[in-house]
């Protein structure tokens, strides 16, 4: 398994899809972000006038954006190894379909975060000479913990593009379906917002509601919290994993029971 995770990674790094991938979100990012999100009405609670701040306001703004983007670009690089034969070509050289199974996945959870997060990290950092730097472990310990929930809730939507990929084995039918899916998902997020009451001059919900809690999109706003609770963190960590082990789980009884051609 070592040897095609080698691989795969070698490939990834001269990947012209991941670097347009990459490219695209760091020009949305640069484009986006910028000190006016420390002034407009926040959407997630304890933003502070620093990077920290920044990073809490913008990311809760533009991440869904990044996240259709790359989840796109990334779901048309799985869909083209079926295309392409790669998977019938690596079936070929002995790797057991759990090999490659987990290699889709290894795909899956690299470059949506890497596209993503450094993105916005990249795009709040340019503003480091004007908005000042918090350097206390209270702010290292929630860029930490921040960036964790958000690679895993993540992983937790993309887990859903995975799917499509070993369902439809076709690059342009798994890049239409998964874009449309992280539109949707991302879509009825701030529907199920809207009829909640907000806290004054905030955009934030003062109590969400539970398909809110049970929803990975309003969840990476919910971990940018400056005070998250450690039963607050659990939660968000047991809905990530449960979105992915049942889009995941699916994935891989199609996947070893599908015909290759």
């Amino acid at each position: 398994m070592s040897n095609i995770i080698k691989y795969r990674y070698f490939e990834l790094k001269h990947n012209r899809i991941l670097w347009l991938t990459f490219f695209i979100c760091v020009a949305f990012a640069f484009i986006l972000i910028g000190p006016h999100y420390l002034t407009e009405e926040p959407m997630v609670p304890g933003i502070t006038n620093d990077l920290q701040g920044l990073f809490m306001a913008s990311t809760a703004d533009c991440i869904f954006p990044l996240l259709i983007i790359s989840g796109a670009f990334t779901a048309m690089m799985l869909g083209q190894q079926f295309t392409d034969r790669t998977i019938d070509l690596e079936i070929t050289a002995g790797h057991s379909r759990v090999e490659i199974f987990a290699d889709q996945c290894f795909v899956g959870f690299i470059v949506p975060n890497i596209t993503i997060i450094l993105s916005i990290l990249i795009g709040c950092l340019r503003w480091a000479g004007s908005i000042p730097i918090p350097l206390s472990a209270t702010a290292i310990l929630f860029f930490a913990r921040a960036v964790i929930f958000l690679m895993l809730l993540n992983f937790s939507l993309f887990s859903a593009c995975i799917l499509f990929a070993v369902l439809f084995r076709d690059t342009a039918k798994t890049m239409a379906v998964s874009a449309f899916f992280l539109l949707i998902v991302c879509w009825t997020m701030p529907a199920l917002e809207q009829p909640l009451t907000k806290a004054p001059g905030t955009l934030y919900p003062v109590t969400p509601s539970l398909p809110l809690l049970l929803h990975p999109a309003f969840l990476m706003r919910f971990v940018l919290y400056s005070k998250l609770t450690f039963a607050q963190g659990a939660w968000v960590a047991g809905v990530a994993a449960g979105w992915s082990i049942l889009f995941l789980g699916i994935a891989y009884c199609i996947f070893r029971r599908c015909e290759l051609k």
